[in-house]
């Protein structure tokens, strides 16, 4: 059976927080299409809910939340995705643990947010309704003969993101060469191969800015393995290396693998984000919190600047300088 990789990023422009990279890699029939992946499961899923719907809304993470609205939608279908995978997510740690593996606890301690009181989740849907609709997620999928393998995710704190942007002198690289290690991580688990001929998946990512060419970092990516250059142009990029094939497009987030890997690094950076202005809030109570894009970042270093002197955290700890 293929398997369809889709990938996304939160927190890419902010000053503060991580950058957050996910990958969702599923294994569907011979003949369903990753653009079709939405019709034979609309009984449990949608992206463009109606009133009073019941179904799980997954869609551009924009889409279904935004700053001032409640987190529940998201959270709600975030949880249940990854409690059908039956991933331990009771808390800020856990959930980091169980997407990017056991090293995002001391990245976390260590990006000025080392708190005792780790984040309670869920943050605000109902702690048992995310169980419930697993439970009816894992039946719907396997009526139509789909499975979700496996979620992953790159959660890279400012420490790391700031030695990785100098090293590569680009931000756009480091996101180019960490969306594709986490892409590889997904196929080599299910043995999909990158010498074979056979079609055996695809991997649909978001365009990553305005760039068209992405050949040279499959290849980096896959040991040089030979990349088949079919189309590079505005909408998309499209490319063959053995057994899977790559596409690069715009509004990738209308391919559910891409839409779920969007919604799951979103949750993160926001559960990571209410984290660290609790952080901040225990030494200066009245700091009024931060989401961590350019403006407000600015505002919100300047109120916490002093304390970072006394607390002796470096900059480059907190504040991702690209």
């Amino acid at each position: 059976m293929p398997i369809i990789v889709g990938t996304d990023e939160a927190g890419y422009g902010p000053n503060l927080g991580p950058l957050v990279i996910s990958a969702t890699c599923w294994e569907v029939p011979d003949q369903l299409l990753p653009e079709n992946m939405w019709q034979v499961l609309d009984t449990v899923l949608t992206d463009s809910p109606v009133r009073h719907d019941k179904r799980l809304h997954v869609s551009d993470s924009k889409k279904v939340y935004s700053a001032g609205k409640s987190i529940a939608r998201l959270e709600l279908a975030v949880l249940a995705f990854l409690s059908y995978l039956k991933l331990p997510c009771r808390n800020g740690t856990e959930l980091g643990t169980s997407l990017s593996g056991a090293g995002f606890a001391s990245d976390f301690r260590s990006n000025g947010s080392d708190s005792s009181d780790d984040i309670r989740l869920p943050l605000e849907c109902d702690g048992s309704s995310f169980t419930d609709v697993a439970d009816i997620l894992s039946d719907a999928l396997d009526a139509q003969d789909i499975r979700l393998l496996s979620v992953k995710s790159c959660i890279m704190f400012p420490t790391e993101f700031n030695q990785k942007v100098e090293q590569a002198n680009s931000k756009g690289k480091v996101l180019s060469a960490e969306t594709m290690q986490l892409v590889k991580s997904s196929v080599q688990a299910f043995q999909v191969s990158a010498k074979s001929n056979n079609t055996k998946g695809w991997v649909i990512c978001d365009k990553h800015g305005g760039r068209n060419r992405y050949d040279d970092i499959i290849s980096q990516a896959f040991d040089d393995s030979f990349v088949f250059r079919i189309e590079e142009s505005g909408p998309r990029s499209l490319y063959r290396v053995g057994e899977l094939e790559f596409c690069f497009r715009t509004k990738a987030e209308a391919i559910l693998p891409v839409a779920l890997a969007s919604m799951v690094s979103k949750y993160v950076r926001e559960v990571t984000m209410t984290q660290f202005n609790r952080f901040w809030q225990q030494h200066l109570p009245h700091v009024k919190p931060t989401k961590g894009y350019p403006q407000d970042a600015a505002r919100f270093w300047g109120d916490i600047e002093e304390t970072v002197k006394k607390l002796k955290i470096a900059k480059s700890d907190v504040w991702r300088f690209r």
